[in-house]
């Protein structure tokens, strides 16, 4: 894994992580707390950067791990990146949990720590599945390779050594890369409808009534938090994995 590649991942997807935890974070809890502010469009908007920072730094995440996976020989080679990214979803929730306590004022024990760790389980969920799938098909088409170069020997012809881009359209269902970015990121567009969906059935739980009013929002709430980033999110996808191929 070379450094340059390391290098690119930790500058795109730290900034992310630290702007999250550092800066979005506590100006939530700052402003959910201040009696004059916890009513206007302000914290909507940083509910909204929270919402799209957390997404892009995932998927981020998710597009170098496609990247180290599949140009690698082994994926003992790729603990300098699993380290690099681990670190930077510990940040994520470390750096907000400090942040909150500075906050405070005081280390914030009332905090649910568990509900951070199955985030924290579940945002690995994809990226797992992601390596994993690309590790599969790295190997199957490398013994696919090797045969046609057995067979290319046998014919006395030589074989064309073609690059290993993953990506050569923005869509393409016929590429078994990019069939693995649609599963990743389709599982993980799918925990956030289903976080977004419990926690409305929460809301209405509690008491709290809903009209038809109410469900336009919700729908437009879930148009700006949920589809419309992890759509945004498969170009950053797309575009970062086109960008780290070159670099790595």
């Amino acid at each position: 894994m070379s450094k340059p590649f390391l290098k690119i991942a930790a500058l795109l997807v730290f900034p992310v992580m630290i702007l999250y935890a550092l800066v979005l974070v506590p100006s939530f809890e700052i402003i959910a707390s201040d009696i004059m502010l916890m009513n206007t469009l302000l914290l909507d908007a940083v509910d909204l950067l929270m919402q799209w920072a957390e997404i892009f730094a995932l998927i981020l995440i998710m597009a170098f791990l496609l990247v180290g996976t599949l140009h690698t020989e082994s994926l003992l080679d790729c603990k300098p990146l699993f380290y690099l990214l681990g670190g930077a979803l510990l940040l994520k929730y470390v750096g907000a949990i400090l942040a909150l306590s500075v906050v405070h004022g005081s280390f914030d024990t009332t905090l649910d720590y568990g509900s951070y760790l199955v985030s924290l389980l579940l945002e690995l969920l994809p990226c797992l599945v992601l390596v994993w799938l690309t590790w599969r098909q790295k190997t199957a088409q490398a013994a696919q390779k090797n045969a046609f170069k057995r067979a290319a020997a046998v014919l006395g012809e030589a074989l064309e050594d073609k690059e290993n881009l993953p990506f050569t359209a923005l869509f393409d269902r016929q590429n078994p890369l990019q069939r693995i970015a649609y599963i990743a990121l389709g599982i993980f567009s799918a925990l956030r409808i289903i976080a977004f969906v419990a926690s409305e059935i929460a809301y209405t739980m509690l008491g709290f009534s809903f009209t038809v009013t109410d469900l336009l929002i919700t729908l437009l709430y879930f148009f700006l938090l949920i589809l419309l980033p992890c759509f945004i999110g498969y170009f950053v996808f797309y575009f970062t994995v086109k960008f780290a191929c070159k670099r790595i």
